[in-house]
């Protein structure tokens, strides 16, 4: 029996929307919604949770790993290091500390940010 080929063309543009736009100088890259978040007592990994150091919460990730977060309308990155679980709402990629958000956004301009993470 034949099954039936399913064949699916996609112009550069619409790869990069689907996919994220990549970095070829990074392994892997992920493009959404971020969010800060500032209460918490110990991270996944076990150390006290800090909202002025330059981490956040990644469902995937490993712990420990850096990553460079670029914010889509600042064009600000800095490098944050993972160290949490999270965010789980399905909306969110990525959950940061004030000290990460107040880097990339240093206007104050929104509590959630379209950002893009490169590891």
């Amino acid at each position: 029996m034949k099954l039936p080929v399913l064949v699916c063309k996609l112009s550069a543009a619409s790869a990069i929307a689907v996919l994220g736009s990549a970095d070829p100088a990074h392994a892997g890259s992920q493009c959404g919604t971020a969010a800060y978040y500032d209460q918490g007592t110990v991270t996944a990994n076990g150390e006290a949770f800090d909202p002025g150091a330059l981490t956040a919460a990644h469902p995937w990730l490993p712990l420990n790993s850096w990553v460079t977060v670029v914010d889509q309308d600042t064009g600000i990155s800095t490098e944050v290091r993972i160290n949490d679980r999270g965010p789980w709402d399905g909306e969110r990629i990525l959950d940061m500390t004030p000290a990460v958000i107040n880097i990339i956004d240093p206007n104050q301009t929104s509590d959630l940010r379209q950002v893009c993470i490169y590891w």
